[in-house]
């Protein structure tokens, strides 16, 4: 490993670095899983053996999504992986693009933020059953070697300056939804008590503002996390949608309220 005493270790690595160490962890957690299956029980149940190998199956379509954010975070486009999947970019983006939504949402990282290892630790671990597993060719730091914080120390700094921004604007994203759901159920509530269609249009216009404002924080994502660019847009397309038709709804709302009150007034 590259000695560099003068810059700190990093608690949190590149998303991209984060997103390596996340599927290795899911592979040696699959590897051990398979492993188990090799001693043979011939007392075991009917069907016991096929139900243990389609729970493996399972676990594999998990590092398979795994794969996918990797190949994301390492600039791969969904043609790309729908090429190597096999199938059309529409098919492989209707698979894998929420995965790949949730991991940024999530904040990009391979542990919890409480956990007491690091990405760069787990990754350290890896090496060390890595070595013991290859005994024909024990590559020596297979996985932690091959990171980015290992290769380009000095980039640390311009990585964390990116994640603050993409924080920023991530936690702006969860208040704007903790918001509108809320607005929802008020809407909810307003159409089961048989509101006045004023009431309901206030509600709708402030959920087609909140939509707008999601929208463009997605557009600003797309700089800072430019790796999920096509994710990011895509969230901003929908949501520019939804701004539209809320407000086309809050305003036929309001309109009906005109005219009730012309009616009434007459």
């Amino acid at each position: 490993m590259t000695d560099t005493p003068d810059i700190p270790e990093p608690r949190v690595l590149s998303p991209r670095d984060e997103a390596r160490v996340t599927f290795a962890l899911e592979a040696e957690r699959i590897g051990n899983e398979a492993f188990a299956l090799l001693p043979i029980d011939p007392a075991a149940p009917h069907g016991d053996r096929l139900r243990r190998a389609l729970a493996l199956k399972a676990e594999t379509d998990k590092l398979i999504g795994r794969a996918v954010i990797a190949e994301r975070e390492e600039g791969a486009t969904w043609t790309q992986i729908a090429e190597a999947a096999g199938t059309s970019k529409q098919a492989a983006h209707e698979r894998w693009a929420g995965r790949v939504s949730a991991w940024a949402a999530s904040g990009r990282t391979a542990l919890p933020p409480d956990s007491r290892n690091t990405a760069l630790g787990a990754a350290r671990i890896l090496d060390r059953v890595y070595a013991e597993h290859s005994h024909d060719n024990p590559a020596p730091d297979a996985v932690s070697s091959g990171l980015d914080a290992v290769r380009f120390p000095g980039a640390i700094a311009a990585e964390a300056a990116r994640r603050e921004r993409a924080a920023g604007l991530h936690a702006r994203l969860s208040a704007l939804h903790d918001q509108l759901s809320s607005l929802l159920e008020q809407h909810r509530l307003l159409s089961d008590g048989g509101a006045r269609p004023q009431a309901r249009a206030e509600v709708q216009a402030r959920q087609s503002a909140v939509y707008a404002e999601r929208a463009a924080l997605y557009e600003e994502l797309t700089a800072a996390e430019p790796e999920l660019a096509d994710e990011h847009r895509a969230e901003a397309e929908t949501d520019r949608a939804f701004a539209a038709d809320t407000r086309e709804y809050a305003e036929l709302l309001a309109a009906k309220s005109e005219d009730e009150a012309a009616k009434g007034s007459a």
